[in-house]
């Protein structure tokens, strides 16, 4: 099973638990209705159908189709895999229209706002239409989720409902002139899609469209992928800083060893000898480690200080480094 798959049985699984439990006003229910004819394949006069790879979502088409006509109807499964419900009967199809207010004639499709009584008939209407046309890629992999359409005009009208949706603060409280949502839409191979890409953006839409248990993965999902990704840059950012590290105690032990071939560590000043003799006695240690080896502890910038001047001795007898 695919997550949009697991999303969109989450959606009619709430729906019909709420259903059955009162739960849902009976203008949401229209408007969810609305939602899953208006937004599926066909939607006139001469042919009303849906076409899903869920089999869940073409029983729920069939299941509002009766409710609305009277008949009863069942999905087929296409040659290709798909459950197909069509509602061949003329006198049927025009009961469907009808009941939503659309008379079949219509130049364009696009959504009725008597459909939508309230507020909270928005995310009823929302929650159709993803069931009908949209998909959610696996937070895993991506973080997009889309609304795919045949008709521009319809999919104009789906941008202005989304951008219309205000979600309540932590208090209770709407701030109206706050935009909650800012959908993106393309033209791809001759279709109209609606998307989101941002993770916060998708977890507040399937929230609001009924699925939090979806929204909660994709955000656990958002969530290990930040704690990965500081990870990976804290490694990236401590193997590059030992890298230079062991490059600078390398160069120091060269170094040291030059000056003890040419003219013998004797040669160095007392602090320069004890240090650069460390030096060769440990080569994995930090300059903190250094510093508190010495006889005398001082600072690491102390450390590096004395060794920059070993280095500099060694460049004045001749070691090119």
């Amino acid at each position: 099973m695919s997550f949009a798959s697991d999303v969109k049985d989450e959606l009619i699984e709430k729906s019909e638990l709420a259903r059955a439990m009162g739960g849902m006003k009976p203008c949401c229910i229209h408007a969810e209705m609305y939602g899953i004819f208006l937004f599926c394949r066909d939607f006139t006069s001469r042919e009303i159908c849906i076409k899903t790879e869920h089999e869940q979502v073409a029983k729920l088409f069939a299941a509002y189709a009766g409710n609305i006509t009277g008949a009863s109807y069942k999905p087929v499964v296409t040659s290709s895999g798909k459950y197909r419900v069509d509602i061949k009967k003329p006198e049927e199809r025009a009961a469907v229209l009808e009941y939503f207010g659309h008379t079949g004639a219509e130049v364009n499709r696009r959504m009725y706002r008597s459909n939508i009584e309230d507020e909270c008939c928005m995310a009823a209407l929302l929650r159709g239409a993803f069931l009908s046309c949209g998909t959610i890629t696996d937070p895993q992999k991506d973080y997009h989720l889309e609304f795919v359409m045949a008709h521009k005009v319809l999919c104009d009208d789906l941008l202005k409902l989304i951008t219309e949706i205000h979600l309540p603060d932590e208090d209770g409280t709407v701030d109206l002139s706050r935009r909650e949502f800012e959908p993106k839409y393309i033209l791809r191979k001759g279709v109209h899609v609606v998307y989101f890409k941002d993770s916060e953006s998708i977890e507040n839409i399937l929230t609001f469209m009924g699925a939090p248990d979806a929204a909660l993965e994709v955000m656990g999902t958002r969530m290990y992928k930040d704690m990965r990704n500081r990870v990976n840059r804290k490694m990236n950012f401590e193997n590059a800083n030992s890298g230079r590290a062991f490059d600078a105690a390398y160069r120091q032990i060269e170094a040291i060893r030059f000056i003890e071939e040419a003219k013998g560590l004797g040669f160095l000043p007392d602090e320069l000898r004890e240090l650069a003799i460390l030096r060769l006695e440990n080569e994995d240690f930090t300059l903190g480690d250094l510093a508190d080896n010495v006889k005398e502890p001082i600072s690491k910038s102390g450390v590096n200080h004395r060794l920059q001047k070993i280095l500099e001795t060694a460049e004045g007898l001749g070691w090119k480094g």
